[in-house]
């Protein structure tokens, strides 16, 4: 009898990726007042969290110190919430608060640390104004009409307030790579909304959460020319994966070169930027049970990881290979991608 093969056509293109989480609504049932929540006060349950989604923008530089300000838009735009009253006629909650999601002060005051490459400031629009979350803003008055329904717990639905905003990134050090990472879910800011000024929400109504993605800087030194690595594992045996990269038999060797625009000279690291696979340090693939682990020196690298090299006169290279792994499952047949950023910067 002659066994059937299942294969897998499969390519692997290294290029810009972004990644944005979404977020899902259902039913709740009515919760109870939370401990300490004054009358009047508004509340997430479950939390809001809202995904800020950045425009477009540039740096004019790559130095220290540079900034740039890009506006955001959430998603979702509306957020659901709930309000205690103690009185029984509707009452508004007209009083925001704000304050900072990140805790470690910035080079520069009105700053918070984001990452060892930017500092970062947050604000977000009122359709009368602008307010920051820096310092903490409390007891600013909007005229909305949502609110407190009827004593007791009740639903703030349907808001919008503070949907928008911006978000301002100044470098803590001088960029070489073209680029500089923000990761997924941080936590930039959050809001609070009430009834009656000074009695302030225990529990926001909503936390801005950052969307992994990649901001371009101007290039001094760049991988390969800047240049889309496409790499193409052909047809792949599904009995033959393995769980080890190094044992793997589908791998691809990649030459990169490095090149600066000036003539530099020191050590560097090289940054693999993607989402991880849930297994191994592989990357994720639209094949659940497929990944692609690189690997320099014949160590795999973590997706977030990196490796170093060196730079002399502003010329340098390596050598890396990419593998495809699995997870002990079978997995399905048919094309799969994915898809990584490689960025060289200083130690």
């Amino acid at each position: 009898m002659r066994r059937v093969q299942k294969w897998m056509d499969e390519t692997f293109p290294v290029k810009t990726f972004s990644f944005l989480m979404l977020v899902s609504s259902a039913v709740y049932a009515v919760p109870d007042r939370p401990p300490g929540m004054p009358g009047g006060g508004c509340w997430a349950d479950p939390m809001n969290n809202l995904i800020v989604v950045l425009s477009s923008s540039s740096f004019y530089s790559n130095q220290e110190g540079t900034v740039a300000t890009m506006n955001f838009m959430t998603q979702p735009s509306t957020y659901p919430g709930w309000c205690y009253s103690e009185d029984a006629d509707f009452k508004a909650a007209r009083y925001f608060g704000l304050e900072s999601g990140l805790v470690i002060p910035g080079k520069t005051e009105k700053y918070y640390q984001m990452s060892d490459d930017v500092d970062v400031r947050v604000g977000v629009n009122f359709s009368d104004g602008y307010a920051e979350a820096y310092p903490p803003m409390w007891d600013r008055y909007y005229p909305a009409t949502a609110g407190a329904t009827r004593p007791g717990v009740s639903e703030l639905a349907g808001a919008r307030v503070g949907n928008s905003g911006s978000v301002t990134f100044k470098l803590r050090r001088t960029l070489i790579g073209g680029a500089f990472f923000v990761p997924g879910g941080l936590e930039l800011a959050r809001m609070y909304r009430y009834v009656y000024a000074g009695k302030h929400p225990t529990i926001p109504l909503y936390r801005l959460i950052t969307q992994q993605t990649l901001i371009p800087v101007p290039v001094v030194c760049g991988i390969n020319g800047g240049k889309t690595i496409d790499i193409d594992f052909g047809l792949i045996d599904s009995d033959r994966l393995t769980q080890s990269a190094l044992s793997s038999p589908y791998h691809e060797q990649q030459h990169l070169q490095y090149k600066c625009n000036t003539s530099l000279t020191q050590d560097m690291r090289v940054d693999l930027v993607a989402e991880p696979a849930a297994f191994s340090d592989a990357i994720k693939t639209t094949n659940p049970d497929v990944g692609v682990v690189m690997l320099y020196n014949n160590v795999p690298v973590k997706p977030y990881g990196s490796f170093k090299t060196k730079v002399v006169n502003g010329m340098g290279s390596d050598d890396v290979s990419f593998a495809i792994v699995g997870n002990g499952k079978k997995p399905a047949t048919g094309d799969f991608t994915g898809s990584a950023v490689l960025i060289i910067a200083s130690l």
